[in-house]
């Protein structure tokens, strides 16, 4: 039986789009996601395991805590421009 990976590469694409790419609150919120954990895992120790013990560990927890504070922050910038853009069409249709 041979697995067919280009099929699932396309279902798990579709997938992320549904799921995390829609609204504009969607693609901030993951954008921002994706931003933290880089900023995070950049910042972290290369030796932390081997110098500190059990450093390695704390610092997965902050990698973790700043994932989850800029996904925070992007769905809030993503909820501020969609509530923008629904207050600029709705002053666009009062003008019509």
């Amino acid at each position: 039986m041979k697995f067919n990976f280009r099929a699932r590469a396309r279902l798990m694409s579709r997938l992320f789009v549904r799921l995390a790419w829609t609204t504009t609150q969607q693609k901030w919120t993951t954008s921002f996601v994706l931003a933290g954990m880089v900023l995070a895992t950049m910042v972290t120790p290369g030796l932390g395991i081997a110098v500190f013990g059990t450093a390695f560990a704390g610092w997965w927890l902050a990698v973790f805590l700043a994932t989850v504070f800029f996904g925070l922050l992007g769905n809030r910038v993503g909820v501020g421009r969609e509530k923008a853009r629904i207050l600029r069409d709705q002053a666009a249709a009062r003008r019509d």
